[in-house]
């Protein structure tokens, strides 16, 4: 024996070597003895002791219990009074057997078949017929053209081009029924002319302020002896006058 071996002490159930160390027993045994499988056993594969298929059915099954609501829990129970004291199933409802309409006619009130139509989506009504033009009657703040569209689209010939609507509303404006001067317009209406501005711009021919907006008021203030820039300022109001 070597002096790395161990040495065993049977009377104390320790181990010593030959440098002095020591091995305590703390006294777990493990059972490491052969069966006589372990041959077979090391190159078969792990047989499982459940089904995985079974195992998977049975996770379906509880994942469909738990998403599986009862048709009428969300129904409170003053709501659930309503509707057996009319002879409705609460459980129909959850089914979209009921329209609005159908629970109003039944004799459900108001807020409570709202309150279901809301929570449950349920239709407004089941017949189409008729149903668009009621609500766009009922329905407030639409315009006439909104309403108008809306009745329109209850049937199938809202996509045509053309279809039977009111004519449009016009407003005629009020025009004046004369001048508030005679035509032509004398040119003492034009601002900045007076009366002996007028009888000047008369020699040259300008006698109204058609003539006078249109005027070369360069060779106009040459000929009379005038202020060129007072003639254009009588072109330009006369322009603004005649609204040219």
């Amino acid at each position: 024996m070597s002096e790395k071996n161990a040495v065993s002490d049977t009377d104390t159930g320790t181990t010593e070597s030959d440098e002095g160390g020591r091995v305590v027993d703390i006294g777990i045994t493990v059972d490491v003895s052969d069966d006589g499988d372990s041959a077979t056993a090391a190159g078969a594969p792990v047989e499982l002791e459940f089904d995985e298929a079974d195992l998977f059915e049975a996770a379906d099954a509880a994942t469909d219990a738990d998403a599986e609501p009862t048709t009428d829990a969300a129904i409170e129970p003053a709501e659930r009074e309503v509707l057996e004291a009319v002879d409705i199933d609460p459980a129909t409802i959850a089914d979209k057997e009921y329209s609005y309409r159908m629970l109003l006619d039944a004799g459900v009130d108001e807020p409570v078949a709202d309150t279901l139509r809301r929570r449950y989506s349920l239709p407004w009504s089941f017949e189409s017929e008729g149903d668009l033009d009621r609500r766009s009657s009922e329905v407030r703040g639409l315009g006439d053209a909104e309403r108008e569209w809306i009745a329109v689209s209850d049937g199938e010939d809202w996509q045509a081009f053309e279809y039977d609507h009111s004519a449009p509303v016009t407003v005629e404006r009020e025009r004046p029924s004369e001048r508030p001067y005679p035509r032509p317009t004398p040119v003492t209406a034009v601002t900045g002319v007076g009366p002996d501005d007028a009888d000047a711009l008369a020699e040259a021919g300008i006698r109204s302020a058609e003539r006078l907006a249109t005027i070369d008021a360069m060779a106009v203030a040459t000929v009379l002896e005038l202020n060129v820039l007072h003639v254009r300022t009588w072109r330009h109001n006369a322009r603004e006058l005649l609204g040219n």
